[in-house]
């Protein structure tokens, strides 16, 4: 008989599935390690996979997510260049298929949607009087870059 994950279980499984991937394991890799280190099927093992991705993806920077996808896909256009010189189709459509997968993760790349989070929150309290009419306070959007909340 099985037991239950507690939350402490789970969010310790999805650290050590973010950390594996930190460490450029692949997913289908760290599926098999976490399915035979925890004893749990395929199937909950992607799930930790998939959240730990996420607690990843959080973890970096805005800024730093842009980079890190810029270096990466020059550097799968130069593995597809040279494995077309070489005349290595099976490496150059394996770079391009790699290329595809990455172009679909542009959508957690995207700093407008951490920028309007981080905006809404900051102006939100200054919004919200409940009295049915404009906030008559001022918000100073002149001041120093390291005094403004978001």
């Amino acid at each position: 008989m099985t037991h239950r994950s507690t939350k402490e279980e789970l969010l310790d499984r999805y650290e050590q599935a973010a950390s594996l991937l930190a460490e450029g394991w692949p997913g289908h890799a760290v599926v098999a390690q976490l399915t035979q280190r925890f004893d749990v099927t395929p199937q909950q093992a992607r799930t930790y996979v998939r959240e730990g991705r996420k607690l990843l993806i959080e973890s970096v920077g805005v800024e730093n997510r842009a980079c890190m996808f810029a270096q990466v896909f020059t550097g799968l256009q130069m593995d597809r260049m040279e494995a077309r010189q070489n005349g290595n189709s099976s490496a150059a459509v394996g770079a391009s298929k790699a290329m595809v997968q990455l172009l679909k993760q542009l959508t957690e790349i995207d700093p407008m949607r951490d920028f309007e989070t981080a905006f809404m929150t900051a102006v939100a309290p200054h919004l919200n009087n409940n009295k049915g009419s404009i906030p008559r306070e001022k918000i100073d959007l002149n001041q120093p870059a390291d005094e403004i909340p978001f």
